[in-house]
């Protein structure tokens, strides 16, 4: 199984912003997130879904020296969206329809990890059709080896067996 892993990163990775030349954004990842996201790639394709400036994704990229350049997410967010339980929601299946349409979606799972994950994913997770896995990181903390041996399990649990979500932790 190659999951698309939809990556959050306010509250998931939690990079240091200084301001570099230019006063362009200079995001600094600590040495054991980045050696967590790059075992996240290894395990399968890396969607970036955050608001943060393309730039700071860009400075991410860079820090991150992945073998795959992550996806983007167009986050098209209504008003409506902020009162919402998960704001980002709407946006992502969304984007992920429109990936499955074009023959664009390579993947067979979708592993969602973010901070924000309210009860209304669990039910877009439940009736998506492809198994879904929901890791919910404290925004102190982000990212942690827990969350990263969880989307493992996933990966050697599903073999074709299940749909639907495996969990939120």
């Amino acid at each position: 199984m190659k999951p698309i892993i939809l990556l959050d990163i306010d509250g998931v990775l939690n990079p240091k912003v200084r301001r570099g030349d230019g006063d362009s954004p200079d995001p600094q990842l600590s040495d054991g997130k980045v050696a967590l996201v790059r075992r996240l790639a290894t395990k399968g394709r890396i969607a970036w879904v955050s608001t943060s400036p393309a730039d700071v994704l860009a400075g991410l990229e860079a820090q991150l020296q992945l073998e795959v350049e992550p996806l983007r997410v167009t986050l098209a967010m209504k008003d409506s969206d902020v009162d919402r339980p998960t704001p980002k929601l709407r946006s992502i299946a969304r984007w992920l329809d429109r990936m499955e349409a074009a023959g664009e979606a390579d993947w067979d799972a979708v592993v969602w990890i973010d901070d924000v994950l309210g009860p209304d994913v669990h039910e877009w997770a439940h009736n998506y059709g492809k198994p879904v896995l929901l890791e919910k990181p404290s925004p102190d903390q982000g990212l942690t080896e827990a969350h990263v041996v969880a989307v493992q399990v996933f990966i050697d649990d599903q073999g074709g067996r299940r749909s639907g979500p495996h969990g939120l932790t």
